[in-house]
């Protein structure tokens, strides 16, 4: 089915995926290995600043450009209460200096030409090098002269917190923050959870604190790259750098966070979803400096790579999803391996059976050779192509700085690579994968799932928990017996201004404005009874870029790639949409309306409420216990480029009083992509006088 909505805002998505491997000859007899080639990798030049920078210079004049970037390393503080300040830190001491605001040093880095970008761990810029005297001026400037300004943190506090808003209905993301807080919890760093609460009370003096506290000299590595001599890039980060003071900074421990003790099922309730999210994970101990390393990125690319075991496994054999893969990244303080895919509801512990099955298949069987091989060989490919970036040169030379790497760890980095024999490999996943010591975290609906996945928790019980991973207190979401959903419909109906009211109005003129990427839109949406309807968006600069109309027999739906008649579903919906108060349809012919159950949104308990349409159409909507108010709506259809289901979810508040007595949502929350978009109701006209031409659907 195709999504029909009140107003649609189009999401595209462009995918792609190639093989990882070429197709290997057929020989009759496979030749001997040769010897792993040898690497001459150029030595970056280096020096040491007296406040204790260290500095890595690789020079190349192939094209005029140059790159600089730079480190900090240290081991994060738990931000607390606060959590998110960090990431706001970060883009908060490039707005401004105490010289020049926000404006001028966007207009400076524009005048160059040039790419400025900085984060809680440093900065990257970029520009051409006839410029790098004044790139280094505007980094030193940001560096060293930064002021944090009250307007700056509140415009980067909203969009973060515009960003979480999009993440509650992103079930990746949800999960994403479930195994932060089942590997690491709320006392370790990677355990921390930004919320909206947590960023509203983020202040000027935290972000203060940590730059001050955390940014240091002595704890930096630089990396310059390109178009530029040792001699001139010295001179310029003396210049620039050379006055940033040294000092103490904060030491921070903590406890190695070890795989579970018997596997955990972990669900995270989405009732309105149609697919599974799966994560398998568990915690690894993977410092950088371990020999580990090499043959475990064997093992890994061999378990979860693109074209990999799991990929084909589930993709190929079972069909179960698009795409199932693994990682295992190497870090100091604690390593995360996830085995992960996005499956549909219905196969959810099919496909959970099928990744374990992968797992303990590694573990417990020799791979073979042929396969090995294949996989040595990707890497190897992939190692030399990175080598043709001069800033893997400078990336090398800092990481042998920081973890302690022998001089010629990626000298030998091939032949390494080419020890890693099939024994080597599952010796790797015997000591780094726990199938049975993890986290199985599932976000999608539970009353189809749980019982399902109950036998794989070992307590036969498995975790019901938030979107934070907080436990859920399931006695709560128990739905009373004489509870209906005609009763949740006449309790929104009186919350909203009671049936008498509703009944007297007519028609209705509503007027909303939103602003998305610097454009502003406005939408204009009428109803007249009986059964007529009409919609129509506008974007300043482009008039009206979408319209459709409904005369109660007929609609069509025009836009920028034509028009077209509204059919079926989509006639189905716009026809429940013209009625003036469309929920008093629910529990009538030919709808249908049931009471699902009783679940949490925007930290509220809801009665969640499925609404069928003629034709099949289906969504879901959440009306709050305590007040009776409708604060959610869930569509689900077609419209991916892939054919998979996309979900749309409406988030309605900020209730209000209008003429006659009744009420509407003045603030609208939707979200069907990366970005929310926020409408705002600005007029409303109840029974205005509307003329039938207003709704009638143009001819193509």
């Amino acid at each position: 089915m195709k999504l029909f909505q009140s107003f649609k805002i189009a999401v595209f998505f462009v995918w792609a995926s190639t093989s990882v491997y070429g197709q290997s000859l057929d020989r009759s007899v496979r030749p001997a290995p040769g010897p792993a080639p040898e690497i001459n990798l150029a030595t970056p030049e280096r020096f040491t600043l007296e406040n204790g920078m260290k500095v890595f210079v690789v020079s190349n004049n192939k094209l005029p450009t140059l790159s600089v970037s730079m480190v900090l390393d240290y081991v994060p503080p738990v931000e607390g209460p606060q959590a998110g300040y960090m990431d706001i830190t970060g883009s908060l001491w490039r707005t401004g200096t105490k010289e020049k605001t926000k404006g001028q040093i966007d207009e400076a880095i524009d005048r160059l030409g040039a790419t400025v970008s900085t984060s809680s761990g440093g900065f990257y810029a970029s520009s051409l090098s006839r410029y790098k005297s004044e790139l280094f001026d505007i980094l030193g400037e940001l560096l060293l002269n930064n002021e944090f300004r009250q307007e700056e943190l509140d415009r980067i506090k909203k969009q973060t917190i515009s960003g979480l808003q999009t993440e509650k209905d992103d079930a990746a993301a949800i999960a994403a923050n479930v195994r932060r807080a089942m590997v690491y919890g709320i006392n370790h760093p990677y355990g921390q959870i930004t919320t909206e609460q947590t960023v509203e009370s983020i202040d000027l003096k935290a972000c203060r604190s940590f730059f001050d506290g955390y940014f240091r000299p002595n704890m930096a590595y630089m990396a310059i790259v390109g178009d530029i001599t040792r001699t001139e890039a010295e001179a310029l980060v003396r210049k620039a750098f050379g006055s940033w003071k040294s000092g103490p900074f904060p030491m921070q421990s903590y406890p190695t966070p070890e795989p579970p003790a018997e596997t955990r099922v972990v669900i995270v309730d989405r009732p309105a979803a149609v697919q599974t999210v799966i994560n398998i994970v568990h915690p690894v101990y993977l410092p950088p400096s371990t020999p580990d390393v090499i043959p475990v990125s064997v093992m890994n690319t061999l378990l979860g790579g693109g074209d990999a075991r799991l990929f084909n496994n589930l993709r190929e054999t079972h069909a179960y999803t698009y795409g199932a893969y693994s990682s295992l990244s190497k870090d100091a303080l604690s390593s995360l391996f996830n085995a992960n895919a996005q499956v549909r509801t219905e196969v959810t512990d099919s496909a959970v059976h099928e990744f374990l099955y992968e797992l303990n298949r590694l573990r417990d069987t020799m791979p073979p050779l042929k396969e090995v091989d294949g996989i040595r060989k990707y890497l190897t490919g992939t190692f030399a192509i990175a080598l043709q970036n001069p800033r893997t040169l400078a990336q090398f030379a800092i990481e042998m700085e920081r973890y302690g790497l022998q001089p010629d760890y990626y000298r030998n980095y091939l032949r390494v690579l080419g020890d890693v024999s099939p024994m080597v490999v599952q010796g790797m996943a015997r000591k780094h994968l726990f199938p049975n010591r993890s986290y199985i975290i599932c976000v999608g609906q539970r009353s189809v799932i749980e019982e399902k996945l109950k036998h794989f928790d070992a307590k036969g019980s498995p975790l019901i928990v938030d979107l934070y991973g907080r436990p859920v207190d399931l006695s709560k979401r128990v739905v009373a017996s004489d509870m209906t959903a005609q009763k949740v419909i006449d309790k929104y109906v009186e919350a909203v201004g009671g049936r008498e009211a509703w009944e007297r109005v007519k028609s209705m003129d509503l007027s909303y404005s939103a602003e998305m990427q610097g454009m502003k839109m406005n939408m204009s949406m009428k109803r007249k009874s009986p059964g007529m309807y009409s919609m129509a968006i506008s974007v300043t600069g482009m008039g009206v870029v979408q319209e459709t109309r409904f005369d109660g027999q007929s609609g069509m739906e025009s836009g920028m790639q034509g028009s077209r008649e509204l059919k079926g579903n989509d006639l189905d919906e716009v026809r429940l949409s013209s009625e003036i108060l469309p929920e008093l349809s629910y529990t009538r012919a030919p709808y249908a309306c049931k009471l699902v159950s009783v679940e949490e949104v925007e930290g509220k308990l809801c009665y969640m409420l499925e609404v069928a349409l003629p034709g099949g159409n289906r969504f879901k909507e959440f009306y709050e216990v305590e007040t009776g108010l409708k604060i959610q709506k869930v569509q689900t259809g077609e419209g991916a480029p892939d054919d998979s289901q996309m979900t749309q979810t409406t988030i309605f508040g900020d209730y209000k009083s209008v003429e006659s007595g009744i009420k509407l949502p003045h603030a609208l929350s939707i979200s069907m992509g990366p970005q929310p978009l926020a409408m705002k109701l600005d007029a409303v006209l109840v029974n205005p006088s509307l003329p039938d031409s207003d709704f009638k659907p143009a001819k193509k």
